[in-house]
């Protein structure tokens, strides 16, 4: 079962005290959530898979599309990125999260870019000018987009008002371009392309292939999410997060690194809390809410762990950049998660 996840502790527990606050979600049926998915009344939902202690529970597609056909998942793959991080630093290509990034992106600038760490760009906590929910900041991931070269464009970002708490922690904006440093960090640390890393150090020991991430038109990777992946493969990925990092009797990544990563830093909501390129919310079974720890992009896309469960849930949605995705993404992780047993401990 979950072990890494069930020793997380106060942040765990702090999941479980939740309230009446939380927006309330419909009870559904499986066939009642499969008629309005059908109908197309949740948006573009187009996967919804789940497994529970590692075997596949539920798993249909509803597109005229195969099952198993890649969705591109957006800021969900950040979360992979973090576990690229985790392979890098237990391979000894990174000495740590509290490593200087600027060293390893060929660029000289002085504070407060050279204090900028790994640690930081995890937790989207540096000092770049760069906010994605303000169209108006100078580093809104649109704007990197339309570079040619989107190196060029992050390692130029002006410098925020910017202070460290108590905790060595700097204040929460959400930049993907940090997170797509976060990657060239990598590259540099492993002398491999991003995508080559990821596929050979985590994908291919859970025998995951096809997967493919955006590209800028100079061919960086964009490891700040837009990976195009199957239902299946989350599935993969999340159940080995659960078991520690284990998967088929094989250590992919280490445990420590599982913990802390699954350890929120920031508190963005009542209920919402966010760190190392994960989500930390609640989600409601049939006995109360349950602490589950989150990938999630845009659309309503979101792979959703919950350790008390042992169960990964996946929805995999085309509603981009619609307000209701996430809601009705959450409407059918619910009726999942209503839907299984509490495993015996």
């Amino acid at each position: 079962m979950g072990l890494i996840l069930r020793l997380g502790g106060a942040a765990l527990l702090a999941l479980h005290a939740i309230g009446a606050a939380a927006q309330p979600i419909p009870d559904l049926s499986i066939a009642q959530m499969e008629g309005l998915l059908e109908a197309g009344e949740l948006g573009k939902i187009r996967a919804v898979a789940a497994e529970q202690s590692g075997t596949i529970i539920y798993r249909k597609r509803f597109d005229s599309r195969a099952l198993g056909k890649r969705v591109d998942i957006k800021s969900a793959g950040k979360s992979i990125t973090a576990l690229a991080v985790g392979a890098a630093i237990a391979d000894g290509a990174l000495p740590g999260v509290d490593v200087k990034v600027w060293p390893y992106l060929g660029n000289t600038r002085g504070a407060p870019f050279a204090d900028i760490t790994v640690r930081d760009l995890l937790n989207m906590s540096s000092a770049l000018d760069c906010n994605d929910w303000d169209r108006k900041s100078p580093g809104q991931e649109e704007r990197m987009y339309r570079r040619r070269i989107w190196r060029e464009f992050a390692l130029a970002l002006p410098a925020r008002k910017f202070a460290r708490d108590e905790r060595g922690i700097g204040p929460f904006s959400y930049c993907t371009a940090g997170v797509f440093l976060l990657g060239q960090v990598v590259e540099r640390a492993t002398g491999e392309g991003f995508d080559q890393y990821v596929q050979r150090r985590l994908f291919d020991p859970l025998g995951i292939d096809g997967a493919d991430w955006r590209r800028s038109r100079s061919g960086e990777v964009q490891s700040g999410g837009q990976l195009t992946i199957s239902d299946e493969a989350l599935l993969r990925i999340g159940r080995m997060v659960l078991d520690g990092g284990v998967w088929e009797g094989k250590q992919v990544l280490p445990k420590q690194w599982l913990r802390d990563m699954l350890t929120p830093v920031h508190q963005l909501g009542e209920h919402v809390h966010y760190g190392s390129l994960w989500w930390a919310m609640p989600l409601r079974s049939a006995r109360g809410f349950e602490g589950a720890f989150m990938m999630k992009g845009n659309g309503g896309n979101i792979v959703a762990l919950v350790p008390e469960y042992d169960a990964v849930l996946v929805v995999q949605s085309q509603s981009y950049n619609r307000k209701d995705a996430e809601r009705r993404s959450f409407t059918v992780l619910t009726t999942l998660l209503r839907s299984l047993a509490l495993p015996e401990k």
